[in-house]
């Protein structure tokens, strides 16, 4: 399904992209012929099938660019606007048969031959244009060419017959290039697909924690360090927030780590709901997870007001019991916090003094925030135990 979307896209894509060299070949072409056919056809019936010919082309080139200035990536819209796209495409390729018909009713055999002339030209131009839409090519050969060589036979000519013959051989071979040019093409679609799919999975390892889909520590450096230097220039605060779960390992231990897992991943949910779309949430690892709140007030105590209104929403939300399977479990978390310029002008220094902080709130008895102070260093053990 996600195949056949993207091959729509990528055809509706083209075929807007060429409407308006086509419409506009054809439309002079039109022209060029009601010229030189205006000795020998009413005037009046050249006019009529002029003015539609016109019509049609402009109608279409004015709805595909609308189509081209307001793009949609729903694949319902997608496939209405080519079917929308064939219809025009199809209108025009049915004048351009009747044309060939009156031609044949009223003209000597050169104009037939030049109107058979012009047709398999826009037909060739129509193969190469439109072969990554098989519908839309298959259309153009049937309402455009297949009338003139029909009424070829029905002239009987000694020159028609075997021009009528000539042109179903090149309708047959054009058929079969455009079945090869389709496919070459649909192939070349799904295959820049998966480069794209394939470049995207690699970021993705590069860049994102596996189990929860948040920025991993990689990522979250290069968006802290960024921050920083923001921060620096606005006078606008941040601040950097590490939360670690309380008894997690014990969750592990007791119940499997598949329940701990799908209880990172509901952590992870609630975080994102507590910040603003400005911040970030990563998970470094384990039960460790850091939000990175951004453009907070310059004034350092409105700041941390504001990191205290968040810290304390974040303590709400992850404090309602989680449904692990049929379990109802409670799991609290213990956050330190960092701001920036304060507690630290680098991403390693406001990491590290935002997990001390973090200690700070396990020794405190868990479940509660602490803002770093410099004093608390001197009260960080060597080699910290077990969460």
């Amino acid at each position: 399904m996600k195949n056949k979307a993207a091959i729509e896209f990528a055809q509706l894509k083209h075929l807007l992209a060429v409407n308006d060299r086509t419409v506009l070949a054809s439309a002079v072409l039109a022209i060029m012929l009601a010229w030189i056919e205006s000795h020998l056809i009413p005037t009046h019936i050249l006019v009529i099938w002029l003015s539609v010919m016109l019509l049609v082309s402009i109608a279409r080139v004015a709805i595909s660019r609308y189509h081209i200035k307001h793009p949609t990536y729903h694949h319902e819209l997608i496939k209405e606007r080519l079917m929308i796209f064939r219809v025009g495409l199809m209108l025009s390729s049915i004048i351009w048969g009747v044309i060939s018909l009156v031609v044949i009713h009223h003209g000597l055999l050169e104009q037939q031959l030049f109107v058979s002339y012009v047709i398999a030209g826009l037909s060739a131009g129509a193969v190469v244009s439109y072969s990554i839409d098989r519908i839309s090519a298959m259309t153009y050969l049937v309402f455009a060419v297949l009338p003139t060589l029909f009424g070829f036979i029905w002239v009987g000519h000694e020159i028609s017959m075997p021009m009528a013959f000539a042109g179903f051989v090149y309708v047959a071979f054009s058929v079969y290039s455009i079945n090869s040019y389709h496919n070459s093409l649909v192939e070349s679609i799904l295959l820049r697909r998966q480069a794209v799919e394939r470049e995207e999975e690699i970021k993705r390892l590069a860049f994102y924690d596996v189990l929860t889909s948040l920025p991993n520590r990689r990522l979250l450096s290069d968006r802290l360090h960024h921050a920083l230097v923001m921060s620096r220039r606005s006078g606008r605060r941040g601040a950097l927030l590490f939360l670690d779960l309380d008894h997690f390992k014990m969750l592990n231990d007791t119940l499997g780590h598949s329940m701990g897992d799908l209880l990172l991943k509901q952590v992870a949910e609630r975080l994102k709901q507590c910040v603003r779309e400005s911040d970030t949430v990563a998970r470094l690892g384990g039960d460790e997870f850091v939000v990175m709140l951004e453009d907070l007030s310059e004034e350092r105590a409105i700041a941390k007001q504001e990191v205290e209104q968040i810290t304390n929403q974040i303590l709400e939300h992850l404090n309602v019991p989680y449904q692990l399977g049929e379990l109802e479990y409670i799991s609290t978390p213990s956050i330190g916090a960092a701001m920036f310029g304060d507690h630290g002008e680098s991403h390693d220094e406001l990491l590290k003094h935002a997990d001390i902080a973090m200690y700070q709130a396990k020794k405190s008895g868990r479940n509660v925030v602490r803002m770093f102070d410099f004093d608390m260093r001197a009260d960080v053990p060597i080699k910290r135990s077990s969460h």
